[in-house]
């Protein structure tokens, strides 16, 4: 009898400690979108470098690139019920559907939490300044590369720059051009598309053979034809292949054979690597709340180019953009 009670106590002790305990040495992190792009693969890669071996990172994500916009608050739901059932330490959100959708939930539960890649004010998302969640924000390197693309091709006066029609692409539409689909500086002037249909785009493409000096392109996963998703990586081979002039993007994923032929880009990676940091800081202090962490304006950009492509469009770099460049191929 006296073995049955101590036997009683004992696990009435471990499952008591697995309660008290469950969830200090989990981390979940949502996409906004999935493994299937190479923007998540890069940042995902870096959480997991830095935090990997000291905690179980669960990952869940939201594939709002793919799913139509009614669906996306229903993802977002799901990863909240993901994240009340394993009771994490710490919640990472990947852009800006993750932050909008899982965010304000996160600091009504009192969850300290760090986002990335947010190209929005991520203050928008909530009822008033959140105490629990921080992190890092995203912004394109326009300026800076409309600057770069005068050096590359000094005759340049009519660049198209080309985006899908999602919630980023909007937001940087907004933020970065106010609202007007063309504007001037460095003596360019850019006109600006924001596109649902893969046909749109191609036609847009084979118009810049005769009426532009390049293209840069933006963003372009949520592209549909005939309501259904185009594969990203055929919009840019499709791009690379169709398109006379030399092909730039602003983020590095667009970047290599058959995609554009590079540019001044941001990076996953980068994302990845800050967001880490400011999780860190949470992590070595209980204590520490996340409003007490200024968000992170990072604006690091890196030159990434395609010998391929660069060669395909007779590109030859100025050595002051050559020699800080990493290349591809």
């Amino acid at each position: 009898m006296k073995k049955r009670k101590n036997t009683f106590f004992i696990i009435c002790f471990l499952f008591f400690t697995f309660q008290v305990f469950a969830g200090e040495k989990d981390i979940v992190v949502v996409e906004s979108y999935s493994q299937k792009i190479q923007w998540d693969v890069d940042y995902a890669n870096e959480i997991k470098k830095s935090l990997g071996n000291d905690y179980k990172i669960t990952f869940f994500e939201m594939n709002t690139k793919v799913l139509p916009p009614q669906e996306h608050q229903g993802m977002g739901i799901k990863a909240i019920n993901l994240i009340s059932k394993i009771k994490p330490t710490l919640v990472i959100l990947g852009d800006d559907p993750a932050l909008k959708f899982v965010g304000p939930q996160l600091e009504k539960d009192q969850i300290r939490t760090v986002y990335l890649g947010i190209n929005d004010n991520p203050r928008i998302y909530f009822d008033q300044e959140p105490k629990y969640v921080t992190g890092v924000l995203e912004r394109p390197l326009i300026r800076r590369s409309a600057a770069f693309i005068k050096k590359i091709i000094p005759q340049a006066k009519k660049v198209l720059i080309l985006f899908d029609h999602a919630r980023t692409s909007e937001i940087v539409f907004k933020d970065f051009f106010d609202n007007q689909s063309s504007v001037s500086f460095s003596d360019i002037k850019y006109d600006i598309f924001l596109l649902n249909k893969f046909s749109d785009w191609k036609n847009l493409v084979i118009k810049a053979n005769k009426e532009y000096d390049a293209i840069i392109i933006g963003l372009y996963f949520s592209l549909n034809e005939n309501n259904k998703n185009v594969n990203h990586e055929e919009v840019l081979k499709w791009s690379s292949k169709n398109s006379k002039k030399p092909v730039f993007a602003f983020w590095d994923f667009a970047v290599g054979k058959e995609k554009s032929l590079g540019g001044l880009v941001i990076t996953g990676t980068s994302q990845g690597i800050a967001a880490a940091e400011v999780a860190q800081k949470l992590l070595k202090n209980s204590q520490l709340m996340p409003n007490s962490i200024y968000p992170i304006y990072l604006q690091e950009g890196k030159f990434i180019f395609s010998k391929y492509e660069l060669k395909q469009k007779n590109i030859t770099l100025p050595e002051s953009i050559s020699n800080e460049s990493i290349f591809l191929e």
